[in-house]
C-alpha cells in the first residue's frame, strides 16, 4: 500500500510549507526544487512567493491570456484558511484511492481579484480509479484528474457563446479584434484570473488548473508525474523521452497534435477566422506532434517504486494544455460535482461538459 500523508495547519504554521515532493517521484522523475530557507516559515512569517508568472505565448496555438502573479505562499494560505495540504493514496484490490482537500502545496494568487470572484476554501476530494486502466475512452465529462497538490485539472469552461454548447469559450485563448463579440452579449474576460499556476477557483472554492502548473514543473527537463487521471492513467508534465519505450534516450518538450483550423467560422457561429477562442476552433490532426488526440502516449516513469512503460497523458504549454478526453474508462467518483463545492468551470459557475475530440 502507498501512503502519502496527509499535511495539515500546524505543519504550514509551525514549520515549513508542504514542499513540491510529498509523493513517491524517484527513479526517473522529478520535481521543482527551490533554495532551503535558512528559516523555517510560520504564521507569524509565511515567506514570499518564488513561483514566476509565466509570460503570454507568441506561438498561435499558444496562451495568449495575461495570468497573475502568485502573492501567497502555501504556508500563508494554510494560515489564512486554517488548514494546510491534504493529499493521500492508497491502494487495495487492484484500486487506487485518493482523497485531498484542495488546498495545494505551492504558491497561489490572490483570490478574489478583479476577473475572479471566488475565494479559495477547502474541498473533501474522494477518488478512486484503478491501478490498471482499462475500458473504453470518452470525452471529458467532469474533473480530468487530481495532483500530488491536491487540486484538480478541470479545462473546460462554463462560458458558452449564445449558450450554444458548440461554441464553448476556451479558459487560455481569447479573441482579439475589437468587434468580436457584435451584438452577442455574453462576455469572455480576458484573463478569466488566472494566477502564476494558470488556476482560478470555483464559486464552491475549488481551485483548479486550466494548464500547466508552473509551480510543478521540474527545475530542468525530466519526467515527471504530477498526479492521475480519472481512468487512472498517470499524469505527466510537459516532458518526456526521445523513445517513450527508452528510459536512456533523451528527454525533450512533447508535442501535442491540435492545429487551428482554416479559414472563418460557419454562418450561425460566432463572426471571424478561427483563432483559438473556442473549443471548436481547434482540430487534431493525427501525427502533427507526439501526442494522441487524449494529449497521451507511452512513457517509461517509475510508479509506485517501480520503472514502467505505459501511456500518460501530458501537459502541455499548447493547445489542449489539459486533455480533453479519455483513453480508458474514467471512474465515475470524478464526474462533476455541481453543489457541495465541487470542481467545475470558469467563474461564472458550475462547468460543462468538455467536447469530444474535434475530428
Amino acid at each position: 500500500m502507498r501512503f502519502v500523508p496527509l499535511l495539515v495547519l500546524a505543519a504550514a504554521c509551525n514549520g515549513p510549507a508542504a514542499s513540491k515532493g510529498d509523493t513517491d517521484t524517484s527513479g526517473d522523475t522529478d520535481t521543482a526544487s527551490t533554495d532551503t530557507p535558512s528559516v523555517e516559515p510560520t504564521c507569524d512569517d509565511p515567506g514570499s512567493p518564488t513561483t514566476p508568472t509565466p509570460e503570454v505565448s507568441s506561438d498561435p496555438t499558444g496562451r495568449n491570456v495575461e495570468a497573475l502573479a502568485c502573492t501567497q505562499t502555501a504556508t500563508a494560505l494554510a494560515c489564512d484558511l486554517g488548514v494546510g495540504h491534504a493529499y493521500a493514496e492508497s491502494i487495495a484490490d487492484g484500486r487506487r484511492s485518493i482523497t485531498a482537500n484542495g488546498i495545494v502545496n505551492h504558491d497561489v494568487g490572490t483570490f478574489p481579484n478583479p476577473d475572479n470572484p471566488n475565494a479559495i476554501a477547502a474541498q473533501a476530494y474522494t477518488y478512486s480509479v484503478p491501478v490498471t486502466p482499462s475500458g473504453t475512452g470518452s470525452s471529458q465529462q467532469g474533473v480530468f484528474g487530481v495532483l500530488f497538490s491536491g487540486a484538480v485539472l478541470d479545462p473546460a469552461t462554463a462560458e458558452l457563446w449564445n449558450d450554444d454548447e458548440s461554441w464553448r469559450y476556451e479558459a487560455l485563448r481569447y479573441a482579439t479584434a475589437a468587434d468580436y463579440f457584435g451584438s452577442d452579449g455574453t462576455n469572455h474576460p480576458t484573463g478569466l484570473g488566472v494566477d502564476c499556476n494558470l488556476a482560478h477557483v470555483q464559486p464552491g472554492g475549488a481551485y483548479h488548473y486550466h494548464g500547466v502548473p508552473t509551480s510543478l514543473l521540474p527545475a530542468t527537463p525530466a519526467v515527471t508525474q504530477v498526479g492521475w487521471a480519472a481512468d487512472g492513467a498517470p499524469i505527466v508534465v510537459r516532458y518526456g523521452h526521445e523513445d517513450g519505450t527508452d528510459a536512456t534516450s533523451p528527454i525533450r518538450e512533447l508535442r501535442p497534435s491540435y492545429q487551428l483550423r482554416s479559414g472563418d467560422r460557419p454562418a450561425g457561429a460566432p463572426a471571424g477566422a478561427y483563432d483559438g477562442t473556442f473549443v471548436a476552433d481547434w482540430a487534431y490532426v493525427d501525427g502533427l506532434g507526439d501526442l494522441d488526440a487524449c494529449n497521451g502516449r507511452t512513457e517509461t516513469l517509475t510508479i509506485d517504486g517501480v520503472v514502467t512503460t505505459t501511456y500518460v497523458y501530458v501537459l502541455t504549454e499548447t493547445y489542449p494544455y489539459i486533455p480533453r478526453c479519455f483513453t480508458y474508462t474514467p471512474d465515475p467518483s470524478f464526474l462533476r460535482v455541481e453543489q457541495g463545492g465541487g470542481p467545475g468551470g470558469g467563474p461564472g459557475g458550475p462547468g460543462g461538459p468538455g467536447g469530444p475530440p474535434n475530428p
